[in-house]
């Protein structure tokens, strides 16, 4: 407990010494459409699906930036690949198609 008391602590101080630098409504944005993105990839009503789309977008995308298009594009990669997603399987990887009663 006292390990998890400790990072707790260096967690709030390491958030107190970033908020001033970078502007609070936007300090979590990039994060957030990374989210965003793998839970698309994956299935966004799956958990499953969700993390094997984190899995595919982080991997995919260190990979891509590494060896085709640089490390400044990663946010576009990340986008890229969701599109293609969507236009080639709209539900996700995990997820199932949809049947309603007319």
């Amino acid at each position: 407990m006292i390990g998890w008391g400790v990072a707790g602590g260096i967690g709030a101080v390491a958030g107190l010494l970033a908020a001033p630098v970078v502007f609070l409504p936007q300090m979590m944005a990039g994060i957030m459409i990374y989210r965003f993105a793998a839970a698309v990839v994956g299935d966004v009503d799956s958990p499953p699906g969700a993390i094997l789309g984190g899995l595919v977008l982080g991997i995919g995308e260190n990979l891509l930036g590494a060896y085709v298009t640089g490390n400044e594009r990663k946010l576009t990669i990340a986008l890229v690949l969701m599109f293609a997603i969507l236009v080639v399987r709209p539900q996700g990887l995990l997820g199932g198609k949809a049947i309603q009663r007319v």
